[in-house]
């Protein structure tokens, strides 16, 4: 959700000194104060073993790029991890999975939205933090029977936090 003054975009409000974090128009939201944006260039991953099993974004996996890669919820700290995972024989859909380099808490931001398609920090499956690096997975039904990132790989994907 973007407005935008001319052809300014307004990335911040406030008042006072008092930071705005929506605005609405009636009862529709029109903007919200992102946390961080990051721009995916989506990488892909297919099973050598198994070529139904598939992954897009960016990750250890499926490879892909990210613009500045660093958390602005987190202080900094390094995206490991923002993919998609899918045994496409089996019809379940979609897994979807954030990783950040740290130990940080499940809090910080509400929402990652995936080129418009919302993932609520409330929903995840479970939050964890193994080998220094915290993930997000949500991996319970209904898992999104599409795919956020696409089936391209080389295409770019905005991906917000907030």
């Amino acid at each position: 959700m973007s407005i935008f003054i001319g052809g300014t975009e307004i990335t911040d409000i406030q008042i006072g000194s008092t930071a705005i974090n929506s605005v609405y128009v009636g009862a529709n939201k029109v903007w919200d104060r992102s946390l961080d944006t990051q721009t995916v260039t989506v990488g892909e991953y297919i099973s050598g073993t198994n070529s139904n099993i598939r992954g897009y974004g960016f990750g250890f996996t499926t490879g892909g790029s990210i613009s500045d890669g660093t958390s602005n919820m987190f202080s900094g700290a390094a995206y490991v991890q923002i993919d998609t995972l899918a045994d496409i024989s089996n019809g379940q859909g979609w897994i979807v999975q954030l990783g950040i380099n740290g130990t940080h808490p499940n809090s910080g931001w509400t929402t990652m939205t995936i080129d418009g398609v919302a993932f609520n920090r409330a929903d995840i499956s479970f939050h964890s933090q193994p080998s220094g690096i915290t993930n997000w997975v949500w991996a319970d039904a209904p898992r999104p029977q599409t795919n956020p990132f696409g089936t391209t790989a080389g295409v770019t994907k905005q991906v917000v936090f907030t």
